[in-house]
């Protein structure tokens, strides 16, 4: 009886004690486990945090495979918090790593290339569009993105040209030549070491991140094949390509007058680049500066008298220009310096006014020696041409180098029919003149408008001032040139082809 008394006695102390410590763990000793969380949200207790990493790294071998990566990390929204708890709901790890894994992608250590927008996009005159929101791209290898960069730069500035700069070889200029001076990227450029999800498209190939920076997508390209006697030039106007353009696009080409097979393959992409290549040049060059004709009435001499008093003799001026260029598109021109090589010597005629019976016969008084005048005074730079550019149509020329509120004149004798004085429209303060013969030109981007509406203007008279106002990025005046009036069923021509050789 004793025995079993005492054994009764010893089990229920233990029973006693057992749920003594019990109440005591539960009340004063809480387990230390960790929480997990995914974009926020609970996902469950675990007990070791490096078991659940661990897991994720063994199992996403083919991650590893694809991305040639040693190591697989948790996705972005995941984070592992110690935590003390009396919960004894703790999960195993396969059961956590499965309630993740197809939810959130996984991470890979690279770098994340942020380019910031500063500005809105103009390209001839014509505002593109508003600064864009910041544009990311993933890697895994930092030195990509700066060889791809450097390709990008190499595609408008020229390898020879880029190399040169940077080793400091460039020949100085004795009198004439030119010489790059500074070459940036316009947009804020920030790399940094992250994790990657493997979500994001992630550039591992140089040649692919170069096209996606020059063209803007990782579309593949619309492919021209070549006929037989075709020439570069047609193939780039037949696509909404200027030459420059189709030169980049391919570089295969050093020049527009390469000679083509027939049957080769030509990219006729149109570029649209995430960067802007800025380089600056310092460029001398000596221009031709034509002559004009001047006359002199002589009452004495019948209206069948002329004769060339003095010969006309164009001259040579040399000039030093500040010129900044946005993947090769010359984006603002500044004439620095003007020294007289050769003297103009304008052309002298005399010539009669006095008319049989008495009586004179008054010339009008003609400017110039062609048909049309020039609109800007002299020494001056084309800068922009009648042509294509990122898949618009520049329609005119532009003019730089004569400075700001320079005198801009009439090219022929004609009505203004147009004045526009809104400063915020693309063209700016502007002019248009009907000349009374099919033609109309148009002057835009003006300082001051000296005419109006209505009014009659006759051959190189002045009409307004050389400026920078609506969407420009540099003082220059565009010229436009019309059959028929513009945006009245008017058909636009080349200056350079329609009233003058330029």
């Amino acid at each position: 009886m004793g025995k079993v008394l005492g054994f009764f006695m010893t089990c229920l102390l233990s029973f006693i004690l057992f749920f003594v410590g019990m109440d005591n763990r539960v009340a004063g000793t809480p387990i230390e486990v960790y929480q997990v969380y995914l974009d926020g949200e609970k996902i469950g207790l675990i007990t070791s945090k490096d078991e659940l990493l661990e897991m994720i790294d063994r199992e996403q071998s083919s991650i590893k495979e694809e991305y040639g990566v040693d190591n697989v990390y948790p996705p972005d929204g995941l984070d592992i918090q110690k935590v003390y708890t009396y919960n004894d709901d703790i999960s195993d790890v396969a059961t956590i790593y499965n309630s993740i894994k197809d939810i959130e992608p996984f991470t890979i250590e690279g770098y994340t290339v942020t380019i910031t927008y500063t500005e809105q996009e103009i390209i001839n005159d014509i505002e593109i569009s508003d600064p864009a929101e910041p544009l990311k791209i993933y890697l895994l290898d930092r030195d990509i993105i700066e060889e791809a960069l450097y390709n990008t730069a190499t595609a408008f500035i020229g390898t020879e040209e880029l190399t040169s700069y940077e080793e400091g070889t460039q020949v100085e200029i004795t009198e004439t030549g030119e010489i790059i001076t500074s070459v940036y990227f316009e947009e804020t450029i920030t790399i940094k070491q992250s994790s990657v999800s493997t979500e994001e498209y992630i550039f591992n190939d140089v040649e692919e991140l170069s096209r996606y920076l020059l063209f803007g997508t990782l579309e593949a390209q619309e492919t021209y094949i070549t006929k037989a006697g075709e020439n570069l030039e047609a193939i780039a106007d037949a696509n909404s390509l200027n030459i420059e353009e189709l030169l980049i696009a391919n570089p295969q080409y050093p020049s527009a007058d390469v000679l083509l097979v027939e049957g080769e393959e030509i990219n006729v992409g149109l570029i649209d680049p995430l960067v802007s290549v800025v380089y600056r040049k310092t460029v001398v060059d000596d221009i031709n500066v034509n002559y004009k004709t001047e006359y002199v009435e002589d009452s004495s001499k019948y209206t069948d008298y002329r004769e060339t008093t003095t010969e006309g003799q164009n001259g040579v001026t040399r000039i030093t220009q500040n010129i900044k260029y946005v993947n090769g598109e010359i984006q603002s021109l500044t004439i620095d310096k003007r020294e007289e090589i050769v003297p103009v010597v304008n052309e002298v005629i005399t010539r009669g006014t006095k008319v049989l019976g008495g009586g004179y016969y008054y010339y009008e008084n003609e400017q110039g020696n062609s048909e049309w005048s020039w609109p800007t005074i002299s020494p001056f730079v084309i800068t922009s041409r009648f042509k294509w550019r990122w898949g618009r149509q520049h329609n005119g020329i532009d003019i730089a180098g004569c400075g700001y509120g320079s005198p801009i004149y009439a090219v022929k004798e004609g009505t203004v029919y147009r004045v526009n004085t809104n400063r915020n429209l693309n063209e700016g303060l502007s002019i248009y003149i009907d000349h009374g013969n099919g033609y109309v030109t148009v002057y835009m981007h003006l300082s001051k408008i000296l005419v109006k509406e209505g009014q009659y203007v006759d051959r190189e008279e002045k009409i307004g001032l050389m400026g920078d106002s609506g969407f420009v990025t540099g003082t220059h005046l565009h010229l436009g040139v019309y059959q028929g009036r513009p945006y009245e069923g008017g058909v636009v021509l080349d200056p350079c082809d329609s009233i003058f050789s330029c």
